[in-house]
This record gives C-alpha cells, structure tokens and sequence, in this order.
C-alpha cells in the first residue's frame, strides 16, 4: 500500500461525503475517528497526540467552513465550529478535492493530483508539528488505520 497523506487522514476520519459539507459532518467523523483510536497504530497516536487542528473547506460558490479540534492522547476532546486558537496544525482543502478523495478508488492518488493542483495543503505551524506532519505523510501503517474507518 502507498504512503497516506496526512490530509487524506484527516478528511476522510472528519467529514462524510456530500454536496455541502457541514460542522455535522465533522462531529460525526470525530465520533467515527475517536471510536477507532484505541486501535491506531503509534504513528497516529503521535501525531494526534496533543495538538490544535485548523480545518477550512472552501466550497464552490466560495464559502468556508472552519472547524478547530483539539486532541489529547489521539483522542479528539473538542470540536469548534470557527478558528482553533493558535493551531498546530491546519488543513486547507477544496469541497470538490475533499468529495474526489472520498469517492475515489485510490485515494492516495487521488490526494497526490489535488495537491499538486493546489486544491488541498496541509502545514504543521511549529517545529514539532511540522516533524509530525512529514512523520505522517509517509506512514503505511497510517494508511490502514484510516482506510479501515472509511471501509476501504
């Protein structure tokens, strides 16, 4: 299997596909994520240690939806409708690049086109974060754990 993408982590364990993404969408992918953490391999429970993770979706008509989590011990405790203050993490993404993810039969690929399309980013704002995220993008075991929670 191929390397996961930290931003395909976290989109697919967040936010279930639609036509419109909601801050619903996201609390029911945190309760997804959150009943399967016990059995995240080590890469995930580090990576999702301790952190604050800023999420923008940015809709076709230009809308952004902005939600904050906020983990301890891999576990999501909070979840934000708006900005997280001071995140560690932030996740930017279009609402199509998120539903092509979602849909699609390679994920991974999928996530590699968008990105390189400029249609999903993904940044650790402090030195830590930034080594969990390059420890993350290339995680197989990562990879499995998170494909497991969307049933691919």
């Amino acid at each position: 299997m191929l390397p996961f993408k930290l931003v395909l982590i976290l989109t697919l364990a967040l936010v279930a596909p639609a036509s419109a993404f909601t801050f619903d969408n996201i609390q029911q992918g945190v309760d997804l994520y959150n009943s399967g953490v016990e059995s995240a391999p080590g890469v995930v429970k580090a990576l999702l240690g301790d952190e604050r993770i800023q999420i923008e979706i940015t809709g076709a008509n230009g809308t952004v939806l902005m939600a904050g989590l906020e983990t301890k011990n891999a576990v999501i405790v909070n979840t934000m409708e708006g900005e997280v203050e001071d995140p560690t993490i932030v996740l930017e993404a279009s609402e199509e690049a998120v539903t092509r993810l979602y849909q699609a039969d390679d994920p991974v690929t999928a996530f590699e086109e968008a990105k390189k399309e400029g249609e999903i980013s993904i940044r650790g704002t402090t030195f830590t974060s930034k080594l969990k995220v390059s420890a993350a993008l290339a995680s197989t075991p990562a990879l499995r754990f998170f494909a497991s929670l969307m049933g691919k």
